[in-house]
């Protein structure tokens, strides 16, 4: 099928070669000999058998050209002339409608200088079908119209048609390297050689790998469930053990809020137990203006600005009920937004970013050591005691708690019950 094409194509161009004429033909005070009109050949491709569609053996007649079956005196001339038409016809019109944009008008403009040869046959050729399409009936017109935008809009004059022209033609356009480039380029190996950037790609890549690793036991498809995983079961229960409103937030759950902050504030539980160790430490206003402005991230348009000023009066303001610790500088740079900006949905980042780094550096350590975070995994076993003695069924989103797990749960916090553990958790099994 292949070597058929290839044959249709060869037996195509020598048709051009035998019927087409070929004579010496002027452009721009250069005589090329052995050449050939396009319209001369956009015929001999209709005549050859190929098309009875005008367009159809104009488009023909292009792809020839671009893909090396016949050689382009004019690089692109069909293209250019076409969006020089186009540029001339939207110009002859209401300039309100149908004005040129800025880069239209570039564009345009570029095209005078380099067409100014046959401009007149251009503008001649623009006032044709202006006039064609003005003689059409009022459904037609639009219809006409709706065609034409669509399939400018797909086709910007000035820019590169990639689904038609090779790739040599778009590298031929890149710019050139000039004095400028290469200084550039040799301050950019200058400042790799400084920092030496390869290092900190491996260092970072550790760092990933790490995290990879660390994350393993926590993805339902890499480490085994109980309940199964729903995405490969047609079991639901592990999301419903995960949602926002369960009363006790899984063994797993738990502990993932002590591999990072970002877990532990990505977390709706999570975030009302930092909550409640904040409160402890006369400090949380942190995690309240750093919720406020996720809300205000995610707000409809217009609640915006009634959001932005009840955070700045809230705690920014001078006297504000919960006033943040932010120093001068982060309040000083937060205000000027609110004031320059016209949408205030960004204007806290520096705040933002400057209280959520003290908890991360400060709150957080002592968070993950506190009695608070430790109470959460105690309270989880003593969900799951009350669960073995009425008897109810338990699942966490690793395993059930084992003996040995039991045991070193009472020896942690205490328990006194560490035989009756045992005994209830040998029972269970």
């Amino acid at each position: 099928m292949y070597q058929y094409k290839l044959f249709q194509l060869d037996v195509l161009s020598r048709k051009i070669h035998d019927r087409a004429q070929l004579r010496t033909h002027k452009f721009f005070r250069v005589a090329v000999p052995g050449a050939v009109t396009g319209a001369n050949l956009v015929t001999v491709v209709g005549e050859s058998g190929q098309t009875d569609d005008e367009v159809e053996a104009a488009h023909l007649a292009t792809l020839l050209l671009q893909y090396g079956y016949l050689f382009p005196v004019i690089e692109d001339a069909l293209t250019v002339r076409e969006d020089a038409i186009y540029l001339n016809k939207r110009l002859l019109r209401n300039e309100q409608k149908h004005g040129l944009e800025e880069d239209e008008a570039q564009h345009y403009n570029k095209l005078a200088e380099l067409l100014a040869h046959i401009w007149e046959f251009i503008t001649v050729q623009a006032e044709l079908q202006l006039k064609q399409q003005k003689e059409k009936k009022k459904t037609d017109k639009v219809v006409y119209d709706s065609e034409e935008r669509a399939f400018w809009r797909r086709r910007r004059p000035g820019s590169a048609n990639y689904l038609e022209e090779p790739i040599h033609k778009t590298e031929r356009r890149l710019r050139k390297e000039n004095a400028q480039g290469y200084k550039a380029k040799i301050e950019r190996i200058k400042l790799s050689l400084k920092t030496k950037p390869w290092l900190k790609a491996i260092k970072a890549s550790e760092t990933m790998v790490q995290w990879v690793e660390k994350l393993e036991d926590y993805d339902p498809f890499l480490s085994p469930t109980n309940p199964p995983n729903p995405w490969i079961s047609d079991d639901c229960s592990l999301w419903l053990l995960n949602t926002d409103t369960v009363e006790v937030p899984t063994e797993r759950r738990v502990k993932r809020w002590g591999l990072s902050v970002h877990e532990l504030v990505k977390d709706c539980i999570g975030r009302q137990v930092l909550e409640t160790f904040l409160e402890s430490e006369f400090s949380s206003e942190n995690i309240r203006f750093w919720i406020a402005i996720q809300d205000l991230k995610y707000a409809k348009n217009e609640e915006i600005e009634a959001k932005a000023e009840r955070i700045y009066e809230e705690f920014l303001a001078p006297g504000a009920p919960c006033q943040v610790n932010v120093d001068s500088r982060t309040l000083e740079r937060t205000i000027e937004c609110l004031e320059s900006s016209k949408n205030h949905r960004h204007a806290f980042f520096f705040a933002e970013e400057h209280v959520f780094t003290l908890m991360s550096k400060d709150s957080y350590p002592r968070f993950v050591r506190s009695n608070i975070y430790k109470a959460c995994s105690f309270s989880l076993y003593l969900h799951y005691l009350d669960c073995i003695i009425t008897g109810s069924c338990f699942c966490s989103s690793t395993a059930r708690f084992t003996k040995t797990r039991m045991e070193e749960f009472c020896i942690q916090y205490g328990c006194h019950e560490e035989n009756a553990c045992g005994k209830q958790a040998d029972e269970n099994e």
